[in-house]
This record gives structure tokens, C-alpha cells and sequence, in this order.
């Protein structure tokens, strides 16, 4: 199933309009705040979150480096994780959202370590987007067994 099939419109001319992507935007946000809440962005969780937006979430590589100028943009404009966490819930459903919490993960242990702030960032955006404790945990193994496998 494509990730993101409801939230990405083709146009007529099948350019797909970065403009009406918000959900996407908010999803790439929490994956930046994932990989930048131990404060430092390091180049394995940065290669994690593209290889990520391209296979889990189908991305276009193209487009990948403007959504990740965007979405930063849009962390430093932004108050709290609430902001981004509405659009999810309203444009994504639940197996959506564990995607998310899973790719999250996969960023976390990009680097070997998981830092008790992106610990407690999963954790927050995965009660806000409403993921059930149990598919948060699947989510971990699942991302943890990805990364022992690379």
C-alpha cells in the first residue's frame, strides 16, 4: 500500500504540487524532530530519513531535499509536535500512523544509540496521533530488526 496514496494529488499535467502536501510536510517534520532531539543531526539519521521518505513513504527523490527545506522551515515556525500531529490525525489513518512511529524508529537507531529525547519524542507523537501502546512496540522491533539488518 502507498503510504501517502490519499494524501498526494497528481495534477493534470502529473506534477505533483508540493503546495498541497501538508500532511507529508508534517510527517517529514516529526521524522526532523525525531533525528534532531538528541540536538545533533547526524549524516546516518539524515541518509535513514531519505532512504525512508523513498521506500516507506514513496517519495520522489527529487522532491525529497525541497519537502525536508520545507518542513524544517516549518519546526522552526512551529510552537509544539500539536501542530503537526493534527494534520496527521485528520489525513492519516491508523496503519498510516504506524508507519510513521515505525519510520521514527528506523531514524532513531540510525545511529546506534537511542537518546532518551528521541525516546521520549516517539513516545509523545505516538500518544498525540493516538498509536496503541502495543503497535508502538511492534513498531520498535520492527525498526530495530530493520536496523540490525542493514
Amino acid at each position: 500500500m502507498n503510504f501517502f496514496k490519499k494524501i498526494f494529488k497528481e495534477t493534470e499535467s502529473n506534477e505533483t504540487e508540493l503546495d498541497d502536501k501538508t500532511s507529508i510536510k508534517a510527517c517529514i517534520a516529526l521524522l526532523l524532530e525525531t533525528s534532531m532531539a538528541d540536538e545533533v543531526l547526524d549524516e546516518s539519521e539524515l541518509v535513514t530519513l531519505k532512504d525512508s521518505l523513498i521506500k516507506d513513504f514513496s517519495i520522489d527523490e527529487d522532491e525529497i531535499d525541497e519537502l525536508i527545506e520545507i518542513s524544517k522551515k516549518n519546526i522552526d515556525d512551529s510552537n509544539s509536535l500539536y501542530d503537526f500531529t493534527r494534520d496527521i490525525n485528520d489525513n492519516l489513518d491508523s496503519e498510516e500512523r504506524i508507519k510513521l512511529i515505525e519510520s521514527m524508529w528506523k531514524i532513531a537507531y540510525a545511529d546506534g544509540n537511542i537518546d532518551k529525547y528521541e525516546e521520549h519524542i516517539i513516545r509523545k507523537v505516538s500518544n498525540l496521533i493516538y498509536v496503541a501502546h502495543s503497535d508502538f512496540i511492534k513498531a520498535k522491533i520492527n525498526a530495530r530488526e530493520s536496523n540490525e539488518n542493514i
